[in-house]
């Protein structure tokens, strides 16, 4: 046995690589695992930004480079999209990249990446760009990019019929509308204007051309959760604006000849219909409690009346209970999303109004299976009783012990000729109570009639006297 020889007191022991292999930029391993098949050095390692590489550690004149086998998003996809023209797919994520993928292939097209975090996307529809290769991004610090796919010939891509290896992406723009994360992105209908909404409580319109130009933007009661513009069904072009505390807001197209933008771009003059929803259980259940209570009340009436009533009367008046009040939860129901149905409708949904109660599962590893919980009902069952006894013979305690302190003060109230002793008068109390216990032992039958010992015992002294 050898023991490595350690410079301090630490105890740790620096080792020197004998080989170095430098994988590529931004490459930041996690794990590695060998490949065991002939015997070669290869190795699979997994990139956490989001790839798994082949690895040769040979270190060989005839070592390969390092080839990266798959790359994919490293975090959760913040926002999707597919083209309006073709089986293409655009995704984006926190790992800061921009993805295209071709749906018949299944391969990953092109890719770009950025300094910041995708959180929304949109592919501008074919009334933006016929040739449907505009996506709209927005990012985490508040910038949108307007990006192009193409080929390398200046061609649109085409999913299956053209070679989308050699796809690339372009930045054609880039403007910054927000000082937080873009959360949704829209398009009109007429793809005359664009709407951005963000987690600062702003939404910014822009017009559609070859280049975006801002038309202005208004403030909103919360973060944006969704944006959605009117079908081309409906006579007016809106936008449906989701909060995230629970507000929708609708608003008209802004006209950009309309708008006065010489000191800001607030749009002050652009009219809002605010909704605000929230749970209303509570006053469901009140109005139901108040048919019920106003039904007994009609039937009472009629009772008193003398009419007959075909319903059944009920056994027992149920008493007089308040009702319920109103209660609104202090946090409203966030919205998950929502669209227009018809004109003026539009529908939400909202997260945390379940119909009925869950289900309520068994988590504790420890629980008691049914056999034991039958038991247990029965022990319960079986103490309760038990305790039920005890109260009922303490009651019977607490009354003898003042009918003892009656008779007592009775005894004292007498001509003292004619008071008992106390010992004669302890001594008859033992005389009943030993009375009383061999009537219950002896003659069961006769054990109902011993209360009349209680209730008469100094007429029951009187006789033993």
């Amino acid at each position: 046995q050898y023991a490595a020889d350690s410079v301090d007191d630490t105890g740790l022991v620096e080792v020197e690589p004998m080989n170095e292999l430098h994988v590529g930029r931004n490459v930041s391993l996690s794990f590695m695992s060998k490949v065991h098949d002939c015997g070669q050095p290869v190795w699979y390692a997994q990139d956490t930004n989001g790839a798994i590489w082949k690895l040769d550690l040979t270190f060989s004149n005839m070592t390969r480079d390092p080839e990266c086998l798959y790359t994919f998003h490293s975090g959760r996809i913040e926002g999707m999209s597919v083209s309006p023209v073709t089986y293409l797919m655009a995704t984006t994520a926190l790992d800061r990249s921009v993805r295209i993928y071709d749906f018949i292939s299944n391969s990953q097209v092109s890719e770009i990446k950025f300094k910041q975090g995708g959180t929304a996307l949109t592919w501008a529809p074919r009334v933006v760009n016929p040739e449907g290769g505009l996506i709209a991004v927005g990012f985490e610090d508040g910038v949108v990019r307007i990006i192009e796919v193409y080929d390398l010939k200046g061609l649109p891509v085409l999913a299956g019929q053209t070679d989308t290896e050699n796809a690339k992406i372009n930045l054609k723009q880039a403007f910054k509308p927000h000082t937080t994360a873009v959360t949704a992105l829209a398009y009109e209908r007429n793809g005359e204007v664009l709407a951005t909404g963000s987690k600062d409580k702003t939404v910014f319109f822009f017009a559609v051309e070859d280049e975006y130009e801002p038309i202005g933007f208004i403030y909103v009661p919360g973060p944006v959760q969704a944006l959605q513009w009117s079908p081309p069904s409906h006579m007016k072009s809106t936008l449906l604006i989701l909060c995230e505390n629970g507000f929708a807001l609708q608003v008209p197209a802004p006209l950009p000849e309309e708008q006065d933008r010489a000191s800001t771009y607030q749009l002050n003059n652009l009219p809002m219909q605010y909704f605000h929803f929230y749970s209303i259980k509570s006053r469901i259940q009140k109005k139901r409690e108040e048919l019920k209570k106003a039904k007994l009340e009609w039937i009472k009436q009629h009772q008193e009346m003398g009419k007959e009533i075909e319903e059944e009367e009920p056994e027992e008046e149920p008493e007089e209970e308040p009702l319920p009040p109103l209660y609104i939860p202090e946090e409203p129901s966030p919205i998950l999303c929502g669209f227009y149905s018809a004109p003026g409708r539009f529908w939400l949904s909202l997260s945390g109004l379940e119909k009925e109660k869950a289900t309520e599962d068994i988590e504790d590893p420890s629980a008691y299976n049914i056999e034991e919980v039958k038991q247990k009902k029965e022990y319960e069952r079986i103490m309760k009783e038990a305790e039920e006894k005890k109260k009922n013979k303490r009651e019977e305690l607490i009354v003898l012990r003042h009918e003892f302190l009656s008779l007592l003060q009775k005894n004292q109230e007498l001509p003292k000729h004619m008071q008992l002793h106390k010992e004669v008068f302890l001594f008859f109390i033992r005389v009943v109570c030993l009375q009383r216990h061999l009537l219950k032992c002896s003659y069961p039958m006769l054990a109902p009639y011993v209360g009349w010992h209680q209730r008469c015992p100094a007429l029951c002294i009187k006789v033993v006297l």
